[in-house]
């Protein structure tokens, strides 16, 4: 376990390859039954090289989603709620999601702040090769892109800083579906009340210098431009 308590170390990354994979494989038999897919842009995630991916979060179905129509493996991380093992049900959750490459990181800034040391345990996954997807809103947020967290802009400024022969890229995208997935009970019935959804891919972004404040901004102004196509595409 790691020193610090919601901190990740080495031993935390636990992502199961056939799990995951046998995960993926099930899901996306299973989504034609539920929805009408639509995908654009996925060859701007790199195929075998590290990257982060910035999405946009509305609903619980965006992490199915995004691992459904992204080819490679990769590891999230969720808020520390999902990691509670105070029953079984939780305890049986929490083996799951880390399984599935989820871990938890505390997000207090008195506890996390800007340390190189930190920024490290928050870009395990990356320095292992892999991709790790990142919800700079913070939240699930509907109808329009949020306020993102510094925290994405800071972590892209450090890595770059230490690191300036191989900048990460981070790719913003999005998810959009025609209505709420699985909001009522004929929507869970195969083929009665299939809803579109689809997920548009942004072009890599790479930190050049800007400040963190600066960053942000032309992160939120790229996930903009995502959300926005990926909602005319479940709406036309």
């Amino acid at each position: 376990m790691s020193e610090h308590p919601g901190l990740i170390s080495d031993s935390d990354l636990e992502i199961n390859e056939r799990l995951y994979r046998l995960s993926r494989r099930l899901c996306r038999a299973l989504l034609p039954l539920f929805t009408v897919p639509r995908i654009v842009g996925t060859e701007n995630i790199p195929r075998d090289e590290p990257a982060i991916l910035a999405s946009k979060h509305s609903h619980w179905f965006d992490l199915v989603a995004t691992c459904c129509f992204v080819d490679r493996m990769m590891y999230t991380f969720s808020k520390s709620a999902f990691f509670d093992t105070s029953t079984t049900l939780r305890a049986a959750r929490r083996w799951w999601f880390k399984k599935m490459g989820a871990y938890s990181i505390n997000r207090k800034k008195d506890v996390i702040g800007f340390r190189p040391s930190d920024i490290g345990r928050l870009l395990q996954p990356v320095k292992q090769g892999s991709l790790l997807l990142l919800y700079p809103e913070g939240t699930r947020v509907e109808g329009q892109v949020g306020e993102l967290e510094k925290g994405l802009a800071a972590t892209a400024k450090m890595q770059a800083i230490s690191n300036s022969d191989a900048r990460v890229p981070i790719i913003p995208l999005s998810p959009a579906y025609s209505q709420r997935p699985f909001g009522s009970l004929r929507s869970f019935i195969p083929f009665w009340e299939r809803f579109k959804v689809s997920l548009v891919v942004g072009e890599p972004l790479y930190y050049n210098g800007e400040t963190i404040k600066e960053f942000t901004r032309i992160l939120k102004e790229k996930l903009t431009e995502c959300y926005n196509t990926a909602g005319s595409l479940v709406t036309a």
